[in-house]
């Protein structure tokens, strides 16, 4: 297992496999939040003088809390402060956390939600320390998958286990963009050599959006239905996991 925390202006690779070229080692079963998938938010409204529950309007769940236990063993107790350092100005910016294991890569947005409180050992040259990452969007998503329309359609796979959201991405003049699937329909107008609309927002690049009833897509496959006069549009999906 590799780990990754990108931020503004460093980046920390932790490592659990011995190798020199890491930050910090990631300690025996040192790693808890990844694997598992917060619970729902909702609970069961009691039935008066019934068995059971009325089912709630929606299930819904809250952000990811991951806890990453790492071990730093510097050459010197200097290298060891800085890395202490280093890992205290993550503290107040958003991050990129990174794992690439025997599934592949996937990542999510985080940020450090509590104090690493490093502990130096009597030598000073090495430390133990928690990362407790928050991450409000729970899911973890893969790598972007581009495809191009032919014909005006498209099946689009969202290898994942649970919904992502579309991305169009317009490499020649554009002036107009429809797409249908399932029960989602978005139009897009404008004049431009270059755009990018996210359906996750509805905030184009250029242009304007004059329909918006975007719906994210499901696991499997969804066929989409695209008119547009734009020569080179490419479609993206990143994959999601709970």
């Amino acid at each position: 297992m590799r780990i990754t925390l990108t931020g503004t202006d460093d980046t920390i690779v932790m490592d659990g496999d011995g190798s020199l070229d890491h930050d910090l080692t990631i300690l025996k079963d040192g790693v808890t939040g990844w694997y598992s998938t917060p619970a729902v938010r909702e609970a069961g409204l009691d039935r008066p003088q019934q068995d059971g529950c009325y089912w709630p309007s929606r299930l819904t769940q809250p952000g990811r809390t991951v806890s990453i236990h790492v071990l730093e063993h510097a050459i010197s107790s200097v290298q060891a402060a800085l890395m202490s350092q280093r890992l205290c100005a993550l503290m107040g910016h958003a991050l990129t956390l990174t794992v690439e294991d025997q599934l592949g890569t996937r990542t999510c947005t985080c940020w450090l939600a509590d104090d690493p409180a490093a502990g130096m050992l009597v030598t000073q040259t090495a430390f133990e320390c928690t990362l407790v990452l928050y991450c409000p969007d729970p899911y973890k998503y893969g790598e972007w998958l581009w495809q191009s329309p032919q014909s005006g359609r498209l099946h689009l796979a969202n290898l994942g286990t649970a919904p992502t959201w579309i991305r169009f991405r317009a490499a020649s003049h554009i002036t107009t963009l429809y797409a249908v699937w399932g029960d989602a329909e978005i139009e897009w107008e404008g004049d431009t050599s270059e755009l990018l609309l996210d359906t996750r927002d509805m905030i184009p690049s250029a242009g304007q959006v004059i329909a918006d009833w975007a719906l994210p897509v499901q696991p499997g496959k969804t066929l989409l239905t695209i008119q547009t006069d734009c020569s080179t549009l490419d479609v993206g999906i990143r994959p999601a996991w709970r």
